[in-house]
């Protein structure tokens, strides 16, 4: 699904911040529209047409970053909750 079929669908405005969008600036500007996949396939969601939608470039990395240090502090939280039970075994 193309920009100007979601927008057709959907309305000019980003799903997440809800502002309207520049369809003029270039992509990959913080203005410029993106298409959403609102369940990542990196995080076992399906690429599909109905789970798309319109967002500014910066809103789109925005979620994408948070969703990332999200994972990292989860990663960090899980190692050492790792290395505490091997200490408390240990004794």
């Amino acid at each position: 699904m193309s920009v100007r079929a979601l927008r057709s669908t959907f309305g000019p405005n980003c799903h997440w911040c809800g502002l309207a969008m520049d369809f003029d600036e270039p992509h990959g500007r913080p203005e410029s529209a993106t298409i959403e996949h609102l369940i990542d396939s990196t995080l076992g969601g399906v690429r599909s047409q109905k789970r798309r939608r319109l967002a500014h470039a910066a809103c789109n990395h925005a979620r994408n970053e948070f969703r990332m240090q999200a994972e990292r502090q989860f990663q960090h939280w899980i190692a050492e909750r790792q290395a505490s039970e091997k200490t408390l075994n240990e004794k």
